[in-house]
């Protein structure tokens, strides 16, 4: 099916971790895994300093999926530098840490219930192509019926939530994708009288990894031109990080798929 990534275990229970995995394959949904510890061997933490490489090793392995542990107080700054880009969620540290006595159980059935969940989620919600609407920004406006798309979309250990968001996926197309004059393609249109096209010419690539949007590798130099429509009261853009643009004189700016204006 795909490739998981159980990373951020203390080092001192790699052979453990490693013997569970092997004896537990089986259950694991066709869904095979690679390890990544921590740097330190008494404690389960994901440092700063290994997010690239662990994003890095997503990437070599088509996108994997991340399963993650810590017991770390910046975790969540962590997640949030992963999220987007690569499919992230957190296991049980408890069920991890079992193995160091030989209790294999609880982290092969932790793995079987997630890898279940992460096929859905592959299936139903992950981008196939950059005409998904997850990969549009946080900072599209939609519907209002339509804005928990991403929040859902990164759910786990909910199937409700994820069946949600397939469901919102289709809507979203339906609403937000709009035939206006002179685009021979249907762009995005946000509430915000924003048009959002992406299918306008190809240039330039983020810096790695904002090349990738949920585990999905965007094509190269991929990116949103972005007008207001009719170009009513609309001078300045802001972008993911709150900073105010104005509108260059071609009358469109340059979007990424995480919101920041190329070339700004």
């Amino acid at each position: 099916m795909g490739v998981f990534i159980l990373a951020g275990y203390q080092q001192s229970l790699s052979a453990h971790i490693k013997k569970a995995l092997q004896e537990g394959q089986d259950r694991f949904n066709g869904w095979s895994w690679e390890l990544f510890p921590s740097e330190k061997r008494g404690e389960a933490t994901i440092l700063a300093k290994q997010v690239d490489g662990l994003c890095r090793l997503a990437e070599a392995h088509r996108g994997a999926h991340i399963f993650a542990v810590s017991s770390d107080r910046q975790r969540k700054q962590i997640e949030d530098e992963i999220r987007r880009h690569f499919r992230f969620r957190w296991l049980d540290s408890k069920a991890v840490g079992e193995t160091g006595r030989g209790e294999f159980a609880p982290l092969i059935e932790a793995l079987s219930a997630a890898t279940l969940e992460e096929t859905f989620w592959a299936e139903h919600v992950q981008p196939a192509d950059s005409a998904s609407p997850l990969v549009l920004p946080e900072i599209f406006l939609a519907k209002r019926e339509l804005s928990e798309i991403w929040r859902l979309s990164e759910s786990y250990n909910n199937q409700g939530h994820l069946s949600a968001a397939a469901e919102l996926i289709e809507r979203f197309v339906r609403e937000h994708r709009r035939r206006i004059d002179r685009f021979l393609n249907t762009p995005w249109l946000d509430d915000n009288s924003w048009i959002w096209n992406d299918d306008g010419p190809r240039h330039g690539n983020p810096e790695f990894p904002g090349d990738w949007r949920y585990s999905y590798r965007l094509p190269d130099g991929f990116h949103f031109d972005v007008e207001p429509q009719g170009k009513k009261n609309k001078t300045t853009f802001l972008d993911a990080t709150g900073r105010r643009h104005p509108l260059p004189p071609k009358g469109y700016l340059n979007v990424t798929a995480h919101g920041q204006i190329r070339g700004a």
